[in-house]
């Protein structure tokens, strides 16, 4: 073969392996790119299905933030018997059982004399709570002088407008005695005040003072 000739024919193999080269390349492109575009929109849909399950839950978070009723977040249950301490209930159940097994002649004067001598016997304070409401509270109050007396002072369905969990009222004890009042809802206790305005004739008993509740009964 002529040397001319030679070079022609590589030249031509060199254009043909050129041809195949870049076709080769284009392809590999073409596919790198299609798959580029296939993953970007995964990658997408992704996305949003995140931000809308982050969006779903702080709808419902604030739904139910927003469904809290304010005048529901109060959990202390006023309504009960209430003393001014835990032992002062505790004593006033031995003061009656004293009373009863007088009354029943089973323990002798001297006996209940020694009994009722102790410490124990002291007023005996309760308040009963008959209804409460965010903006009423309703109520008896007793308070009884120690044994063997046991006077009491009572008074009886006093209803009272609680306004920023205070109330004032008058009231007529069952002596006559007439006074005016404040109770105060204080968290876990209840402040009665009671302040006499006229006192009546001949009472041998009144309810005035200043009381805290600190202890309701268990039921």
């Amino acid at each position: 073969m002529k040397k001319s000739n030679l070079i022609i024919f590589i030249i031509i193999i060199l254009v043909i392996v050129a041809i195949f080269g870049f076709a080769i390349w284009d392809a590999n492109n073409s596919l790198n790119e299609m798959e580029n575009a296939n993953t970007e929109p995964i990658q997408n849909t992704e996305t949003i299905v995140n931000q809308e399950e982050t969006n779903t839950e702080q709808t419902n978070t604030n739904n139910i933030q927003t469904n809290i009723n304010p005048a529901t977040t109060n959990t202390i249950n006023y309504i009960g018997e209430w003393y001014i301490s835990k032992e002062a209930y505790d004593n006033a159940q031995v003061i009656d059982e004293i009373l009863d097994r007088r009354e029943e002649n089973l323990i002798t004067d001297q006996e209940f004399e020694n009994q009722m001598s102790s410490e124990i016997n002291k007023n005996i304070v309760e308040l009963d709570v008959e209804s409460y409401s965010q903006n009423t509270i309703e109520f008896d109050f007793k308070l009884i002088s120690p044994a063997p007396t046991q006077r009491e002072g009572e008074l009886e369905d006093v209803r009272v407008a609680i306004t920023d969990n205070i109330g004032t009222f008058t009231y007529t004890d069952n002596w006559g005695t007439s006074g005016n009042g404040t109770i105060t809802l204080s968290g876990s206790k209840i402040i009665l005040k009671l302040e006499t305005t006229s006192a009546a004739q001949g009472a041998l008993w009144g309810v005035e003072g200043i009381y805290t509740f600190s202890y309701k009964k268990i039921d």
